[in-house]
């Protein structure tokens, strides 16, 4: 069943603007129609369009549906190498349940990310958001504005993992265990050129475990979907 993003007011749900055109004039639903509705906040609902005017689409909720969460909430900090790649991850990590995407800049990174952040984000949510409406999922992730990788790993009460190439023995479930299973916890995925030796150490001086994800050397965008993979 299509899933759309809507205003919900139990016993009703309203949508508005791009959203309302799409289901309206793209997808051609009409009065009586069954659809999912979400809030993008932790609300789903089977729901019934009663009414469709221009840019604006009013119904009632018919059932509301349980939510299946991971027992882990995975922020990714990634530092992103392109465009092209940055979206895929986006898109990707959305089906597998990261909660909130946090981009970073590190010493080797080459994708300025901050730059285009302005002009780009919009797109970036839209691609969440379709992600989103794809998997039926009932949560829209949080995509966080860039920070440098110490102002990130500086934060506090952060239980955090981090990707490294040249660890070999500990991996994401070590981590996992040292941390004592945490509810929530952050990922580390650097660059292209990987990480630097300082940045260890400062990961290190933060509490940021390194661990491996197997024997091979992954892309950095394949890194991403890997650790979320497992984790989540």
């Amino acid at each position: 069943m299509p899933q759309y993003l809507a205003d919900i007011k139990e016993p009703e749900f309203f949508i508005e603007g791009a959203e309302a055109h799409h289901l309206a004039g793209v997808a051609r639903h009409k009065e009586g129609d069954e659809i999912t509705v979400f809030d993008g906040k932790g609300k789903q609902y089977t729901a019934r369009i009663t009414r469709v005017q221009k840019d604006f689409v009013r119904g009632e909720l018919l059932e509301k549906i349980e939510i299946k969460r991971s027992a882990l909430s995975v922020e990714l900090c990634f530092a992103p190498t392109s465009r092209t790649t940055l979206e895929d991850v986006l898109d990707k990590c959305t089906q597998l349940g990261v909660m909130s995407f946090q981009p970073i800049t590190t010493l080797r990174s080459e994708y300025d990310l901050s730059k285009k952040w302005e002009q780009k984000t919009q797109r970036w949510n839209q691609i969440i958001l379709a992600a989103c409406k794809q998997c039926s999922r009932g949560e829209v992730p949080v995509l966080k504005e860039p920070l440098c990788f110490e102002k990130c790993a500086a934060r506090p009460d952060t239980p955090s993992l981090l990707a490294y190439e040249a660890e070999e023995t500990h991996t994401l479930t070590w981590g996992l265990e040292k941390l004592n299973h945490p509810k929530q916890l952050s990922i580390y995925i650097g660059p292209a050129g990987g990480w630097t030796d300082e940045e260890i150490i400062v990961g290190a001086q933060y509490g940021i475990l390194p661990v491996t994800l197997g024997p091979h050397i992954l892309r950095a965008e394949t890194a991403c979907i890997s650790a979320c993979a497992k984790l989540l």
